[in-house]
């Protein structure tokens, strides 16, 4: 058993060597070909690049003192005080848990209402025949024109912003979640049922463990719309947040700052994809 381990655990550390050097390989390409797009679209007339290089990019990132509320013994920019590293450091990490914790909060709830329709219109013959259009008509919607309507019902507050992640999220989920489940063999369930399960129990420990594996795909693909729509949620109202700031930044013609908030963007759906990903992969061992 012991050896079996060892072999497993030198498998898993040769796939990580090798895929880690194509990661690396894969951004370094992608901030080279970013270079050379910003030389090549040259300057303005006010002498600022048009495409921001790496360097106006870095740059840029005192910027983000100006959305530091002012907390912690570093004053805010919009009180008198000066913009600074430490308050760029606070400002950076402030919006961005702010963002975080709307993305996941949204997230959460979204997959819960998916895989819980999904499995009630699996279910049953009468929610399927009411709820399952009406489902997949909400895929056909164009998400991002709807924030104004959040925006409406639900005011500018957390709970909007955190609402409309979580209708995104069921969106994209709750297809691939009924798809799931239907992909499962009839047969198991008949096995169950033969040997005296009911039926909710052959949903709960057949059905569900069996969809699983194909339900993760839809979470984590949830989970890269949920970037986008938290971005999209935090244009309207609210006073802090990643989204807020590429609003103002487009707003302020601060285009070094855009890109920096998009890569910070784009780096935190990827470490989360990977890591909600390991962690389903974890929880679906058996897939």
């Amino acid at each position: 058993m012991e050896l079996l381990d060892k072999q497993y655990e030198d498998r898993r550390g040769a796939r990580y060597r090798r895929w880690l050097p194509k990661w690396l390989l894969s951004a370094g390409a992608f901030l080279l070909l970013w270079q050379a797009a910003s030389l090549l679209a040259g300057s303005n007339s006010a002498g600022a690049h048009t495409v921001p290089s790496l360097t106006d990019i870095l740059g840029s990132f005192t910027l983000l003192a100006n959305y530091w509320p002012g907390w912690l013994g570093v004053p805010s920019t919009s009180v008198g005080g000066e913009p600074s590293w430490t308050g760029a450091i606070l400002g950076f990490v402030f919006n961005s848990i702010l963002t975080t914790l709307r993305t996941f909060g949204g997230l959460m709830l979204g997959v819960l209402a998916s895989v819980g329709l999904a499995v009630a219109v699996s279910w049953s013959d009468v929610l399927r025949k009411t709820m399952s259009f009406s489902a997949h008509l909400a895929r056909m919607l164009p998400l991002l024109a709807l924030v104004p309507l959040f925006d409406l019902w639900f005011g500018n507050s957390e709970g909007s912003a955190v609402l409309f992640v979580g209708f995104v999220t069921f969106c994209v989920t709750f297809a691939t979640t009924l798809g799931a489940i239907g992909t499962v063999p009839a047969y198991y369930e008949q096995y169950a049922r033969s040997l005296g399960a009911s039926r909710i129990r052959v949903y709960l420990t057949v059905i569900l463990p069996a969809a699983l594996p194909r339900i993760n795909n839809g979470i984590v693909l949830g989970l890269g719309f949920s970037w986008g729509a938290v971005i999209a949620a935090e244009f309207l109202g609210l006073q802090y947040g990643l989204g807020r700031i590429v609003l103002l930044a487009e707003q302020f013609n601060q285009f070094s700052l855009l890109a920096l908030v998009a890569f910070i963007v784009v780096a935190y759906a990827v470490i989360s994809n990977v890591l909600i990903a390991k962690l389903l992969n974890c929880l679906t061992g058996w897939s």
